[in-house]
């Protein structure tokens, strides 16, 4: 792990000060995926459902707005990502 990481810091001297936040935040989004990932995976293999699976098949009142039920979905979704 250790030449690992003096080969990060080695390709991290060359850079400019606004990439290193491009850096960070491409790190951040691999962090994530892995642990959504690694939750999914744990929740499939204790038996439960994950909530993807559930809120795909729900079915209700939706509001007529002339969008197909997975446009209303989407957009649902997209609004309770950013609290995770």
């Amino acid at each position: 792990m250790q030449s690992m990481a003096l080969k990060i810091n080695h390709l991290l001297e060359v850079l400019e000060e606004e990439d290193y936040d491009k850096v960070v935040s491409y790190i951040e989004f691999l962090a994530s995926t892995r642990k959504r990932e690694k939750m999914k995976e744990e929740t499939l293999a204790e038996g439960r459902e994950d909530v993807e699976s559930i809120v795909r098949t729900l079915t209700g009142i939706i509001p007529d707005t002339g969008k197909t039920l997975e446009e209303y979905r989407n957009e649902r979704l997209k609004k309770y990502e950013m609290f995770d």
